[in-house]
């Protein structure tokens, strides 16, 4: 195995690890940092150049460029903070005092519901 250190403080070690995976392919074995320097592990088959590519591509990687899984997440939770911004007022059950039994107990379900996530997001 050939390890390359590269002196760098900030990284995205998904989107850093699929950057070099997608030009090194099988060669790249993983990486790791330790908050000064990124080591990329490469098997024994990699030549003088896919050094120098890998070592290109720590220095040019941007942290903030994020992956499709990690742009899915932070949609997801800036629609889900959305969402909670619209849904400040908790259900008021007496405004289901005239509903059908049904109607009613599924507003009860719904407020319990309220209740539960407020209380696990408090955690």
């Amino acid at each position: 195995m050939i390890d390359l250190i590269i002196a760098r403080q900030t990284i995205n070690s998904d989107a850093l690890d699929a950057e070099l995976r997608s030009a090194l392919a099988e060669k790249v074995l993983g990486i790791s940092s330790n908050g000064a320097n990124v080591t990329v592990h490469l098997d024994d088959t990699a030549t003088e150049a896919d050094l120098l590519q890998a070592e290109s591509l720590v220095i040019a990687h941007d942290p903030a460029q994020l992956t499709p899984r990690q742009q899915r997440i932070e949609t997801r939770r800036d629609q889900l903070d959305t969402d909670r911004d619209a849904n400040t007022v908790p259900l008021n059950l007496d405004d289901y005092l005239l509903q059908l039994p049904l109607i009613r107990r599924l507003a009860q379900k719904i407020a319990w519901l309220e209740r539960e996530i407020r209380d696990l997001r408090d955690l």
